[in-house]
């Protein structure tokens, strides 16, 4: 595998080795060993080979994982169901070659991208937004607050319990953890602290003075530059396109201030945290 050109020069590469949170010095010092890799291993060693595996002999513009991205994307842009995905991939599979790599359909491609880490929680939400049925709640079937019943009433025998609301959250943990086990940005983690400041001059948060009175009450999380820093934001918008429809939904979105001003704020920067679902606002 790194006979085929040059490394950086992939970056559906360096997304299998940030995903996997994995540094070139980790594979380039790995051991050659006669046994199986265990699961973990396995999946990043797959991934990586499918980062270059080309999706059908001769194919030079695609790889067998660039082609499953590439699709995933334009199914997210454009808000495509899971049937029409598939319709997609069988019209394009009959006028690809024979032999080609491309996955047959959404379940099999979903089951490539799961090692990405792109899943999500489902937390059971009191519909006026009272309360999370999470943690040390996660048992209860009523508002502590209002008394609205978690669940909507059952409809037949054996019926799953179906909530009458749910929030998806987007785990945080583990994207922080790949800005620290990438080399592009794990440098960029400690700037907040470490960059010149102009007095009077403010051109970042970590220049403002609520942050600097954040510092001097918590001197114990200041001694720590590592330590993320976060912003949070919300705004409701219509998921379905058509002002007609009276439904907003809330992404909440964060933007880890440790990092330069020109890379926070870019979209690739800014993590979705949860998606609080409608038609109304939360209030």
């Amino acid at each position: 595998m790194h006979e085929v050109g040059n490394e950086n020069s992939n970056p559906y590469r360096n997304m299998v080795m940030d995903a996997m949170r994995m540094s070139e010095g980790n594979v380039s010092e790995c051991p050659i060993v006669e046994e199986e890799p265990n699961a973990d291993a396995g999946r990043f060693f797959d991934l990586l080979k499918d980062s270059y595996e080309p999706l059908w002999d001769g194919c030079t513009n695609h790889s067998k994982l660039s082609a499953v991205a590439k699709v995933f994307t334009i199914k997210s842009d454009h808000g495509l169901s899971e049937a029409g995905y598939d319709k997609i991939i069988e019209w394009a599979k009959s006028i690809l070659p024979e032999g080609n790599m491309l996955k047959e359909n959404f379940y099999a491609a979903k089951s490539m991208m799961k090692p990405f880490g792109l899943e999500y929680q489902k937390i059971d939400v009191c519909p006026n937004f009272c309360m999370l049925y999470y943690l040390e709640n996660a048992e209860l079937t009523e508002c502590m607050t209002c008394g609205h019943s978690r669940y909507k009433p059952r409809t037949g025998r054996g019926k799953t319990l179906v909530a009458y609301k749910k929030l998806r959250y987007f785990p945080i943990t583990p994207r922080l953890q790949r800005l620290f086990m990438s080399p592009r940005t794990v440098e960029h983690m400690t700037w907040h602290q470490s960059h010149h400041m102009v007095d009077g001059v403010m051109v970042h948060s970590s220049d403002g003075e609520a942050w600097k009175h954040f510092n001097s009450v918590h001197p114990h999380f200041l001694a720590e530059s590592r330590n993320v820093r976060f912003g949070l934001c919300t705004d409701g918008f219509n998921p379905f396109g058509s002002f007609a429809a009276n439904y907003s939904c809330w992404p909440v979105i964060l933007m880890v201030y440790n990092l330069p001003l020109g890379i926070c704020m870019r979209p690739g920067f800014m993590f979705v945290s949860m998606v609080i679902p409608g038609p109304s606002s939360p209030g």
